[in-house]
């Protein structure tokens, strides 16, 4: 599986600045969504989930952080329960009322993540049949709100797998990259300068990617020739 490039999705450098990658963000959420390409709306809707996955991941400080160390973070997709994504996408929808586009389309995207979440809700909710933006005020949305209200109870439990890796004392001592393959999938583990023997790379909500289900993925580092 190959890994995403999420500063080549939303069209930034790595070095860019969180407030770059949310310009970025808003400005391909315009330009993709499927009202404004009415001859490939499918097309539309998966260049809009592409740009929605590498926001989720790049718009928040901590998820970049894990995706830039290794290749990988948890809830991708998921604009919702962090308060740095989430309030950017309520901005993309008040430019979606602005400009009169449409909120249905976004059902289709975000079904899976909102039914991993618990929460029941239809983004229909937001227009009436002709068109007329209805959510609070003219262009007021505060999803956190809204969530609350559609919230379903949900208990989740979580698994962890544990791997061992062997690595070289000068792997060890300059930082490397490993593949590790997983139920047909590949993800990149990169193992940070300095580490020892007994060391642990946690990477956070990587069962999903490989099991489909919660639960991180444990590297228990053994560097040769260390006891």
């Amino acid at each position: 599986m190959a890994k995403k490039d999420y500063y080549e999705i939303l069209g930034v450098p790595r070095n860019a600045t969180q407030e770059e990658i949310k310009r970025a963000y808003r400005r391909l959420a315009m330009q993709y969504h499927p009202d404004r390409n009415p001859d490939r709306r499918e097309w539309a809707e998966q260049k809009f989930r592409e740009i929605n996955e590498a926001y989720s991941v790049l718009g928040d400080p901590e998820k970049r952080r894990m995706y830039d160390l290794y290749g990988t973070a948890e809830g991708v997709g998921d604009v919702f329960t962090s308060a740095h994504t989430r309030s950017t996408f309520e901005e993309v929808l008040r430019d979606f009322g602005r400009e009169g586009l449409g909120f249905d389309f976004l059902d289709r995207i975000f079904e899976d993540i909102l039914k991993n979440l618990g929460i029941s809700f239809s983004f229909r909710t937001f227009t009436r049949p002709g068109g007329e933006v209805r959510a609070g005020g003219p262009f007021d949305f505060d999803l956190g709100e809204i969530f609350g209200r559609g919230r379903r109870v949900k208990v989740e439990e979580r698994k962890e797998a544990r791997y061992e890796l062997v690595i070289s004392p000068e792997e060890a001592l300059r930082g490397t990259k490993k593949i590790l393959r997983r139920r047909g999938k590949a993800l990149e583990v990169k193992i940070p300068p300095g580490v020892r023997t007994g060391s642990v790379v946690r990477l956070r909500d990587a069962l999903r990617v490989t099991d489909g289900e919660p639960g991180d993925i444990l590297i228990h580092i053994k560097v040769r020739g260390e006891p």
